[in-house]
């Protein structure tokens, strides 16, 4: 039994659907296929949470109109006007929008994560529903599986944890592959909790959910296929020169997705280690392209590898009294910001001074005002981390030329390089 998962970029379009089904097509073995929301969809539905959030009901009704007509053009890209499957797909699509409707209609609940969880993970289930119809019409037989139904996660509804052994048992009877059916469809990127609320792994999740999936039924090997030839040595649309690592053991590959290399949830590697089991990054561009394997066996030879993360912030945190005890202060603010789930990329200290890079946005403004109680805060927003696997002076000097460095920090094969945006200079 193998997964494949197929990210947004993949199947934004009916050719892209039709490429999906061609891949299956050529796939004999039982599969689980995984699928992320289409197109931009978890984009526009997170504007709907806000609008939500803010009671703005005509904001609302537009944005999901809009969601409606692109999934509506989609099934009238894979199936004649009028027939059968377009009036039942798209009585489907209208139902499923209809329930996010009534929710922010109904919705008395003011906690903004809450929100995210009933409503961004519309987009997945838009996606599987036409994904799986088009594959069981045209393809193979194939059946669609609620994630909900078998990833049981905890109550942090914008990136929940998942109770490992209560998934397992439920993964049990999950994908029975009786009869005729040896392919089902299922989301990525959400969940459930103990009371059945649906919850979301965090963005990207879905690369997280295919690992999970693959692990806890013990596949053959999971492929995530991509708009990109495989892993690569850099973002190729901020590196043209960025060349195809081959292979990459799942050390290596944990390392990349941490520091900000965009091909897979940085979650992903995990689960996958836990039962050896083979991960493929392929090209659904050009599906007779090799890809990037990842494994026990492989290892990262001393390519240069370059990897992003922008919208930083720094925070830099001192004591009102100028009395630190280091490490007491050090768990303080790392608790509080564990409470709004902010990862640190980056971490210095002195003796009067705590800096913490993490991603910027709505939580970490929060997260701030709470730091603000019990110390000095100072920030600067607006900022790029780059990070340098088998760097070279030459390297640093390339992409660090003539723009300020706030943190620089390196060991013996990676550097990282906290700087200003270029328009700041």
């Amino acid at each position: 039994m193998l997964v494949h998962k197929f990210g947004g970029a993949s199947i934004n379009s009916p050719e892209g659907v039709c490429n999906l089904g061609e891949i299956v097509s050529k796939c004999d073995d039982k599969l689980i296929i995984v699928v992320s929301a289409m197109g931009k969809t978890t984009n526009m539905l997170e504007a709907v949470n806000t609008a939500c959030f803010e009671r703005n009901t005509d904001e609302i009704l537009r944005i999901l109109s809009g969601i409606e007509d692109y999934h509506c053009s989609m099934i009238d890209g894979l199936t004649e006007t009028g027939s059968p499957v377009n009036g039942r797909l798209k009585s489907a699509i209208k139902y499923l929008i209809d329930k996010v409707i009534s929710f922010t209609g109904e919705n008395k609940n003011h906690d903004f994560d809450y929100c995210y969880g009933q409503i961004v993970s519309l987009g997945e289930l838009l996606s599987s529903t036409i994904v799986n119809e088009y594959i069981n019409s045209v393809i193979r037989k194939s059946e669609l599986v609620d994630a909900r139904t078998f990833i049981i996660t905890d109550s942090l509804f914008r990136e929940a944890g998942v109770y490992f052994d209560r998934t397992e048992k439920m993964l049990e009877n999950a994908f029975p592959f009786r009869g005729n059916v040896n392919c089902y469809v299922t989301q990525g990127f959400i969940g459930s909790n103990l009371n059945g609320d649906t919850t979301t792994l965090g963005r990207e999740g879905s690369d997280y959910s295919a690992a999970i999936i693959a692990s806890l039924s013990g596949a053959g090997s999971l492929t995530i296929w991509k708009d990109v030839p495989g892993v690569l040595s850099a973002d190729p649309k901020l590196f043209p020169d960025a060349i195809l690592l081959p292979e990459l053991s799942y050390k290596d590959a944990a390392e990349l997705s941490y520091y900000g290399a965009q091909v897979m949830h940085q979650k992903t590697i995990k689960p996958l280690t836990n039962k050896n089991i083979p991960l493929f990054v392929r090209s659904f561009v050009d599906t007779g392209l090799p890809g990037t394997s990842i494994s026990s066996k492989k290892r990262l030879r001393n390519t240069p590898v370059i990897a992003t993360k922008k919208n930083q912030i720094l925070i830099s945190i001192l004591p009102k009294d100028f009395s630190f005890a280091l490490e007491d202060a050090l768990i303080e603010n790392l608790l509080i910001l564990q409470r709004y789930r902010l990862k640190i990329h980056l971490i210095q200290s002195t003796p009067l001074c705590i800096s913490l890079c993490v991603d910027d946005g709505r939580s970490t403004r929060l997260a701030i005002d709470e730091l603000r109680i019990n110390g000095l805060v100072q920030y600067n927003d607006d900022l790029e981390l780059i990070t340098i696997r088998n760097y070279t002076e030459k390297l640093i000097g390339k992409y660090s030329e003539n723009r300020e460095k706030l943190i620089l920090q390196h060991d013996r094969s990676t550097v990282r390089i906290l700087l200003r945006n270029e328009k700041h200079l």
